[in-house]
């Protein structure tokens, strides 16, 4: 007689009666250790926190490279899931962008939009775009840091896709509400109850969420406020609406003084929000950069032809006089061109030989500038490109 397998359902598909803040309490009480993460520079507040002086060494050896993308990864899945670095990026750059930024917002009118809190904030969205097509030089400035590409790599693979919204918090500005963020910490809760468990814990890869302190952030002004370890209570996203995860949050969450030029990254599942203004007369800005993975969908649309073709003649021309270096170039690429072959048209993008897949944008360009191709040319090159792949 054929013996009978017993399998046990295990439960895949939860609700907020299903929350538990004893298991979220017990996660939040880990302690971080400076000797789990030998690259670090300090752990402040359970948040660890690196030199990019130093991470700079590691940047050519390709060895090392994976030896500190590993951290990084470790740090934002199993470790607190966050990390800061400092001095990620100079003066010069961020003044640069500043500068356009204060364009913008005049341009803009001053518009007050904030998912997560009321008051008087400046948002500028899509500041990536806008800022390549107003000054392509202070766009290339900024996109073409090594350690920007590394810690993007390090969460979500190659290719990936570059987001950033600036927020400017007055004096007096409110406090964010504690969240999580995109993909599912943007959806409802009776939606995110549609959702089996796998796909809450996949949410977490899909995005990388950074800010640069683009103004010295002291206590006073609202940096981000953070709850290590938070990303690892699997029900979050169903949590963080609720008033008594607000409770938690605001009795054990942490703030680090951030200096202009310092970057902060951490999992999207972790629980955090910006902080209040409480100063009379500074204006804390923060570039908000969301990461995203090239096999999910980035939350804002980017017109990548747009910027390429805006920014292309400048990179041609530092190709030609060798003044950035074709590694620099690489990562203003990354972030200005779409670098993953689909969606595509099977039928017109026929496949090579030697790969599955047809030239990306990325591959198109990058070529392109290898060979010293004018604007004129490459234009129509990528026209064609884009012909081939998305006529139907």
């Amino acid at each position: 007689m054929k013996e009978e397998v017993v399998k046990t359902n295990q439960q895949v598909y939860f609700s907020q009666s299903d929350i538990d803040y004893d298991d979220l309490a017990k996660i939040c009480s880990q302690k971080t250790l400076q000797e789990d993460y030998p690259f670090a520079d300090s752990v402040s507040n359970n948040v660890v926190i690196y030199d990019a002086n130093y991470l700079e060494t590691f940047i050519g050896d390709s060895e090392n490279e994976l030896r500190l993308k590993t951290e990084l990864h470790q740090v934002l899945e199993g470790g607190p899931g966050v990390f800061v670095i400092r001095n990620l990026y100079r003066h010069d750059a961020i003044d640069q962008s500043n500068n356009i930024f204060e364009k913008i917002v005049e341009s803009e009118g001053n518009t007050s939009n904030d998912h997560f809190a009321s008051g008087t904030n400046t948002r500028i969205w899509n500041a990536f775009q806008k800022v390549a097509l107003e000054d392509p030089n202070a766009f290339i400035s900024y996109y073409s840091n090594n350690l920007l590409k590394l810690v993007a790599e390090s969460w979500c693979g190659p290719n990936s896709q570059m987001t950033a919204q600036v927020n400017i918090v007055r004096p007096g500005g409110e406090m964010q509400k504690p969240h999580r963020d995109y993909h599912l910490g943007f959806q409802e809760n009776q939606i995110v109850e549609l959702f089996p468990i796998s796909a809450h814990r996949l949410s977490n890869y899909l995005t990388l969420q950074g800010g640069v302190a683009h103004t010295d952030m002291p206590l006073a002004s609202g940096p981000t406020m953070v709850l290590p370890y938070s990303q690892q209570y699997e029900l979050g996203y169903l949590a963080w609406r609720d008033n008594a995860c607000t409770d938690f949050f605001n009795d054990n969450a942490v703030q680090n003084q951030m200096n202009k030029g310092d970057g902060i990254f951490f999992n999207p599942a972790l629980l955090h929000g910006a902080g209040s203004n409480t100063t009379k007369d500074f204006h804390r800005i923060g570039n908000l950069l969301q990461i995203s993975s090239p096999f999910g969908k980035t939350m804002e649309r980017i017109d990548y032809l747009k910027i390429i073709n805006r920014i292309y003649p400048l990179l041609l021309e530092h190709s030609i006089n060798k003044t950035l270096s074709e590694k620099l170039i690489e990562n203003v690429l990354v972030c200005a061109t779409d670098g993953y072959a689909f969606p595509t048209n099977l039928d017109n993008d026929k496949n090579s030989n030697s790969k599955l897949q047809g030239m990306t944008m990325f591959e198109l360009t990058k070529q392109s500038l290898l060979d010293l191709v004018n604007l004129e040319n490459f234009s129509l090159k990528l026209l064609e490109h884009q012909k081939i792949r998305f006529t139907n």
